[in-house]
């Protein structure tokens, strides 16, 4: 007989003096697994509602409860939503909830930790990084999908223009320039002088912009720095080391020539939009889409520029190098990232999910890579993302079928349905492709395969950007959502746009001021800003 777990989520029975275990059976709040057949059990009469992003999925979900429990047919019921917030759930109440993170925040309370057997199989294929505040007291919201940018090169370019784009270690960045030290090489060797690639004016050598918040928080992330990696709203981090590490990549950015001279002038030139067809865009997304302004023909360098070359020369010691006024263009109007999906304008770009990479690719005849970010002294930048996932109603009356259909969602074959329905980009590791998969029919691959600690999905994509831009997330950061104990309702995330973050890290940029210096004002900002959330005590001090 098939050794069965009993796990209640009310009140645990007392089976003292029993001489044999007495059989599971799931009602009444009660959920069982079924240890050897890795299934939970189904209450009788269950009804499972699931909010998922289309009809096409929704039925992909039957047919694999069907298919998995032939004997209790048609349990999900799929409720088509457009919106994943807060408010729609509360208004649907289903057993299982596809919410964006940030509005699963809101309304936490109103979830369950998924039972451990789950917990195990999903922590496997399921990036940690992600929700972390949400699943502090067990696992309870699980990203499904991303939404943000990755890094891209155009490798038809480089290898045109007769770079080295090998990529021996398979991490989707040619190896020649997987490190920002490179492409500052890179930049070093053009020299800001304009360039031309099928017959069309290249803008840049990275389209670098430091603007809007959301976006240019990647390169605020530099020696691994993460924004309130405490847990703690109280602190920020912005006292560390690798804070300080990451003003000083900045600085080194503005040393490099990131824009190119302009063969046209500046009054021939067409102005340029990070939105050419606002038909062609989703005009839903959350990430601002700002508008690059024309490009103003001016010195090299800037007034200040000679002195500080003077000074140079004068001493061995002084190894800053002047700013490099083309990159003024990084700061209100250096969105440019559509653009190098649209007009080739740069061998590199930051791309996001929004974008119409595959038809720009196919039109375009180029070869666009999404990758992790490159590096700096070793280490990766991380591009913040968002996720949508599930969560699993703290309502639901049916626990124990609810923890199955979960476990059917987040399967090999629930991640490939969700795959083959819904254009998103899926949020899963341990992937290997589908034609990978061992022949278990061999004695050597069957004990090979129960030896892994950790068993990998065998996933066909639905094309190779796709699997590329899924791995390159598995690399990025989220948004801290952790909140201030005085005040829940304010996020320590909130004081970023307020104690004039952007606007000092563009004086770094600009060598206006030190990367010290920076981090001390913005350290007697952001205390400021703390101040009314900080304990009484605390304040009194």
């Amino acid at each position: 007989m098939r050794k069965l777990l009993l796990f209640s989520i009310g009140v645990m029975l007392a089976l003292g003096g029993c001489a044999e275990e007495k059989p599971c059976i799931a009602e009444k709040g009660i959920v069982c697994y079924d240890d050897e057949a890795q299934q939970y059990q189904v209450e009788e009469g269950a009804k499972i509602r699931v909010m998922v992003e289309n009809e096409a999925y929704g039925q992909a979900l039957e047919e694999l409860w069907n298919k998995e429990h032939p004997e209790q047919m048609d349990v999900i019921e799929p409720v088509v939503v457009q919106s994943f917030d807060a408010a729609t759930w509360l208004g649907y109440k289903t057993d299982i909830a596809l919410l964006w993170s940030n509005d699963a925040a809101q309304i936490i309370n109103n979830f369950m930790p998924v039972q451990p057997e789950l917990e195990a199989v999903i922590q496997e294929h399921a990036p940690r990084q992600f929700g972390e505040l949400l699943n502090v007291d067990g696992l309870r919201y699980v990203p499904m999908s991303y939404y943000g940018l990755v890094f891209s090169t155009n490798m038809s370019m480089l290898n045109e223009m007769g770079y080295d784009v090998s990529d021996e270690n398979s991490d989707g960045l040619a190896d020649q320039f997987d490190s920002f030290e490179e492409l500052m090489k890179l930049a070093d060797e053009w020299g800001g002088q304009a360039r031309t690639y099928h017959e069309r004016q290249i803008e840049a050598v990275f389209p670098f912009a430091i603007s809007e918040l959301w976006a240019s928080m990647v390169f605020l992330s530099a020696d691994d720095f993460r924004l309130f990696a405490s847990q703690d709203a109280l602190i920020s981090g912005l006292e560390t080391e690798e804070f300080l590490e990451t003003l000083r990549f900045l600085r080194a950015m503005g040393e490099h020539s990131w824009y190119l001279n302009s063969e046209e002038s500046a009054e021939e030139r067409p102005e340029m939009s990070a939105v050419e067809d606002e038909n062609s865009r989703d005009t839903d997304s959350e990430l601002p889409v700002v508008d690059s302004e024309p490009e103003v023909e001016s010195e090299e360098f800037p007034p200040q520029s000679s002195n500080a070359k003077e000074s140079q020369d004068s001493s061995e010691e002084e190894i800053i190098l002047p700013y490099q006024i083309k990159n003024d263009r990084a700061f209100g109007g250096g969105w440019l990232y559509d653009v190098y999906l649209e007009k080739l304008i740069s061998p590199f770009s930051l791309v996001g999910t929004w974008m119409y990479y595959n038809q720009q690719e196919d039109i375009e005849q180029q070869d666009f890579y999404f990758s992790p970010m490159p590096s700096w002294k070793e280490k990766m930048l991380s591009p913040l993302a968002k996720t949508k996932g599930y969560l699993l109603s703290a309502g639901t009356k049916y626990p124990s079928a609810a923890n199955e259909v979960y476990r059917i969602i987040r399967s090999e074959a629930g991640i490939q349905a969700y795959i083959d329905t819904v254009d998103e980009i899926p949020a899963v590791t341990q992937v290997d492709r589908l034609e990978n998969r061992p022949n278990l029919e061999t004695e050597e691959n069957r004990e090979g395969k129960q030896s892994q600690a950790i068993e990998s999905y065998y996933l066909a994509f639905r094309n190779e950007n796709q699997r590329q831009i899924s791995y390159a997330f598995s690399f990025s950061q989220e948004e801290s959502m952790v909140a201030f104990k005085k005040d829940p309702s304010v996020r320590g995330w909130d004081m970023l746009s307020e104690i004039g973050l952007i606007e000092i890290a563009q004086q770094v940029i600009k060598q206006e001021i030190t990367p010290e210096d920076a981090q001390l004002e913005l350290l007697e900002n952001s205390e400021n800003w703390m101040m009314p959330f900080k304990p009484v005590d605390e304040e009194l001090e």
